[in-house]
């Protein structure tokens, strides 16, 4: 998977939500601008992180796909 790919997953409401997306060796990332909420995550916050070592790409593609659907304006 890249960064490529992920970015053609953010529908059009939501790309102005999105900061940056960045892989590193602990999966991919992706950083909300202020204003937004990740709604998904265990916690209130403007950070999206899937994929690792232990995730499949099936799996770190259903759970990005998952976390970008709960991307919502504050």
């Amino acid at each position: 998977m890249t960064v490529n790919r992920i970015c053609r997953m953010i529908p059009k409401n939501k790309q102005k939500a999105i900061r940056e997306i960045y892989e590193d060796t602990d999966g991919f990332w992706i950083i909300l601008n202020e204003g937004w909420n990740a709604d998904g995550m265990d916690f209130p916050c403007r950070t999206i992180h899937c994929g690792g070592d232990d995730e499949t790409e099936a799996s770190t593609v259903e759970d990005l796909k998952y976390q970008i659907s709960m991307i919502r304006k504050l």
